[in-house]
């Protein structure tokens, strides 16, 4: 019995719109597994809903308050924008070019 072993996990955006794009031709003719599952789009919604700005790292140490405290804001108001715009693309009605809405 051969033992299955899972792809990588994509982490640079080429990589997750490549699985994206996959997962569209699976749409067009579906043989065989999805490559994402409702669940896992769900999962990865709830993921990135759950990140938390993150801390300044080690080269904070150079920066004055005011660049710690412009990064923390810079963090936040990304985040805040990334929740934004996949509310909007969930809440939007769907496009035939499958970007639900969102440019």
């Amino acid at each position: 019995m051969e033992e299955e072993t899972m792809p990588p996990t994509p982490r640079r955006l080429d990589e997750v719109r490549a699985l994206l794009d996959r997962d569209e031709d699976y749409d067009e003719d579906p043989v065989g597994d999805p490559p994402i599952t409702v669940s896992r789009y769900r999962a990865s919604i709830r993921a990135l809903l759950a990140a938390r700005v993150p801390e300044p790292g080690i080269l904070a140490s150079a920066w004055s308050q005011r660049e710690t405290d412009a990064f923390l804001a810079g963090s936040r108001a990304t985040l805040r924008l990334v929740v934004e715009i996949i509310g909007h693309a969930l809440a939007a009605a769907p496009t035939g070019d499958g970007s639900g809405g969102v440019d």
